[in-house]
């Protein structure tokens, strides 16, 4: 434990302190019986997503556009050529409700960014196609969104990245369903 003459260091063991090193450092001293190893992982993760979140939030303002909105754009136009899908597939792709998927659509199809069509394989059905203006949308926007993430990331080498990407897939594979 550092004691008041000495200058505080990170958990990392560098002479630099970022919030969670504070934070692990008020509980280490307050209950030094606990392991808080996991908090300096879990909390750093938590910390850039709030900063993620809000760089992302601020590139997709220029568009007019919301996260969601964006994953709908963006997960149509993964599907060339037509770049259309049904409901079901956009659902299964952005993870949310059926109710929430319509929300969507609905505030995209009325700024002319999506249009809805009856399957041409289903009545009842329908499909989600990117428009014109769309996919001139979400293609700028994956511009800056991609530039976005190389220079949050950029603080880690190619190498590092690599690794902590394959870091991260390991955490995630061990709590997705």
């Amino acid at each position: 434990m550092n004691d008041n003459h000495t200058q505080p260091i990170g958990t990392d063991g560098s002479g630099v302190m970022d919030q969670i090193d504070r934070i692990v450092t008020l509980w280490r001293r307050a209950r030094p019986d606990l392991a808080f190893e996991s908090t300096e992982v879990v909390g750093r993760v938590v910390r850039l997503e709030y900063f993620i979140t809000r760089r992302v939030l601020q590139d997709l303002a220029r568009y007019d556009l919301n996260v969601g909105e964006f994953d709908v754009l963006a997960a149509l136009r993964r599907h060339p050529p037509y770049f259309q899908l049904s409901p079901n597939q956009l659902q299964a792709m952005v993870l949310i409700s059926s109710g929430a998927l319509t929300n969507r659509i609905n505030r995209l199809e009325s700024r002319g960014l999506v249009s809805r069509a009856q399957a041409d394989h289903d009545r009842r059905g329908v499909i989600v196609t990117l428009t014109d203006e769309g996919f001139r949308v979400v293609e700028e926007a994956v511009n800056h969104h991609l530039a976005a993430e190389a220079e949050l990331a950029s603080a880690l080498s190619a190498d590092e990245q690599r690794q902590f990407a394959g870091l991260l897939k390991k955490m995630l594979l061990a709590v997705e369903d």
